[in-house]
């Protein structure tokens, strides 16, 4: 191609006198003629007189595609010999013009990462330089750290793919490889395994590029929860016997774990006084389910009290991926004369809520503060726990199976636009709780589709939906929805784990408090403690200003170490009646305007759903 004209050669039997010119025309072949691969003909070829050959040039242009060798053929124009000058064999010829062009393929990125819940990974093969035919090479898969067979590839295969034959078509810039990703239910570490491209050796003309190796990391999406399995725990106060604590981690892997046991106030236990707050660390070596620890912090005194009662709090490090599965209470019986005293009367059954307050002014503590409150709601009714933009949640309440003792939540229904548009409906109930989604029950497996994704963590069911604010921009909600088992009593804890995404004028029960200014005072000019009360003043953006008397605490009711203000034991009313003092409702009007007519039922006088029509 880059050698200039082709220059075939005609031959005269005998020489001439006189100059001769014979025609010479294309008359077909694989190469294009027009100046795309040569000029066409016809072409005019002269003997000059006394000579038997001559030459005929014809031009080949010189361009920088990719492609095979192709031919003009041509033909001697018999019509075109004077007279006395007869056509020979052969009259035709085939002129090969061979390629020197070549193309670059590569991989478009050295490093990838992928969540092992993600399915597939893909790989791209990109071709550098123009190409009139197809491109062929192999992307083969090797391990790193992950294993063929159980982290990526076809399950149960530990033979990695190798794709062969990748072919790149003319019309094409690259080609994407599909390599399936194993989603187990075990934790592990992040592992990688690598791709590498190779060309086919018979192409000389397929150079290849960098990276020509890339490596992909698989984040591990699974987690484990870590529970007490021999509690509730009791020891007396002088015996000085250790007390064995046992816990469970599910599913068992091939990971070791670590959590720290902190001892935690509950009631009247106090720590320093009546147990040693240290935190106690508990191991699992990997493949071991279960991992006991002797404790032994009880402060034997000399003061007569009443049996008191402390929590130990599973705290897992942060991004361990394990989850907490409760806490443990600790029972202390004392050694001393008895006397009376007095305990907290709320109702284990009464539905407990905590939110994170978004401004918080006082100046007797730094740390991250919540409001908690009590909600005891009405059996075989439903109630809107959150109401925004671009989603619902309901929550349905029955009565304790002793009824007098109150009443739970025994069912959740979210509600959701997805952001494709459609409404996307999910129930967990307490019996399984196992995630439905718009009808279909998803026990073993995920849904995760446009931004929605809903999956059961053994007795709990974690929920991701998309939000939208005013602007339309999407922002992901977490819940959980916890179904546990108190003292044979089921009931669902329903928690938002990430809520930045509620807009501050999101209602309901719960989201009424997401992301609007709160302040929180003392009452006491001296300056309050621990046990005291607050004034709490909350400002939604489209309500009057409300305020009540609150108590601080140094644990929120799920006994999370973090101060939480207490308010609200009726019905979302004030805690107590201070003479003199705030005493608003906690809840913005009444209880009974919260309530809606179905599990996914919208109408309700604080409903923020925008309204939308779901395809």
């Amino acid at each position: 191609e880059p050698d200039g004209p082709a220059r075939p050669t005609l031959v005269l039997s005998n020489p001439s006198s006189t100059d001769i010119t014979v025609q010479v025309t294309n008359i077909g072949g694989s190469a294009t003629g027009g100046g795309v691969d040569y000029f066409s003909g016809p072409y005019n070829v002269t003997f000059p007189a006394g000579q038997t050959s001559a030459t005929l040039n014809i031009s080949i242009t010189d361009d920088v595609i990719y492609e095979d060798t192709e031919t003009i053929d041509i033909v001697i124009v018999e019509t075109s010999l004077p007279a006395g000058v007869n056509l020979g064999t052969p009259d035709q010829a085939i002129v090969n013009i061979v390629d020197d062009d070549d193309v670059l393929v590569r991989f478009d990125r050295a490093t990838d990462t992928v969540s092992e819940g993600d399915g597939t990974v893909t790989i791209r093969v990109v071709r550098e330089g123009q190409a009139e035919i197809p491109v062929t090479v192999t992307v083969t898969t090797s391990d790193g750290t992950a294993t063929a067979g159980v982290d990526y590839g076809t399950i149960g295969d530990p033979n990695p793919p190798v794709f062969t034959s990748i072919t790149i078509a003319p019309d094409q810039s690259f080609v994407d490889v599909e390599v399936n990703l194993i989603d187990d239910d075990c934790q592990e570490v992040d592992e990688t395994f690598i791709g590498d491209l190779s060309v086919v050796p018979a192409d000389q003309r397929v150079i290849l590029g960098t990276p020509n190796q890339t490596v992909i990391t698989i984040n591990d999406d699974d987690e484990r929860t870590i529970e007490f399995i021999n509690a509730p725990y009791a020891t007396v106060e002088g015996d000085n016997t250790p007390y064995n604590v046992c816990l469970s981690i599910t599913p068992v892997c091939d990971l070791p774990a670590e959590v720290e046991l902190v001892p935690t106030q509950k009631q009247s236990a106090a720590p320093g006084d009546d147990y040693v707050p240290t935190p106690v660390t508990v191991n699992f070596p990997a493949n071991q389910a279960i991992s006991c620890v002797l404790i032994n912090n009880i402060v034997d005194d000399s003061v007569t009290e009443d049996t008191e009662c402390f929590s130990l709090v599973i705290v897992p490090p942060a991004g361990s991926g394990l989850v907490p599965g409760g806490n443990a209470n600790v029972t202390i019986t004392d050694n001393d004369p008895p006397q009376s005293g007095t305990f907290n009367d709320t109702i284990v059954g009464d539905p407990l809520y905590e939110v994170p307050l978004n401004t918080i002014a006082n100046t007797t503590f730094t740390e991250v503060t919540s409001l908690c409150y009590e909600i005891h709601g009405e059996a075989g009714k439903i109630f809107n726990l959150i109401s925004d933009g671009c989603v619902q949640v309901n929550a349905e309440y029955s009565a304790m199976d002793i009824p007098e003792n109150g009443n739970i939540i025994n069912k959740i229904g979210v509600l959701a636009y997805d952001t494709a548009g459609r409404c996307i409906n999910i129930e967990v109930d307490v019996d399984d709780c196992v995630p439905i989604v718009n009808g279909v029950a998803y026990n073993d497996s995920v849904y995760n589709l446009n931004g929605v994704r809903a999956r059961r963590r053994n007795s709990r069911a974690r929920i991701a939906v998309p939000n939208c604010d005013h602007d339309e921009d999407f922002d992901n909600l977490v819940f959980w929805v916890v179904c546990q088992d108190i003292g044979g009593q089921k009931m669902i804890k329903f928690q938002v784990v990430r809520g930045g995404g509620l807009i501050p004028d999101s209602h309901g029960l719960l989201g009424q408090f997401w992301n609007i200014p709160v302040e929180a005072t003392t009452i006491f000019a001296s300056g309050a403690g621990i046990d005291d009360p607050f004034i709490v003043t909350v400002d939604p953006p489209q309500a009057d200003p409300r305020s009540f008397v609150a108590d601080l605490y140094i644990r929120t009711w799920d006994r999370t170490l973090k101060p939480c203000l207490y308010s609200g034991n009726s019905q979302g009313g004030p805690i107590s009646e201070v003479e003199n003092l705030p005493n608003d409702s906690v809840i913005e009007g009444e209880f009974f305007e919260y309530e809606v007519d179905g599990l996914f039922g919208t109408n309700f006088r604080y409903n923020r759903l925008l309204s939308r029509s779901c395809p």
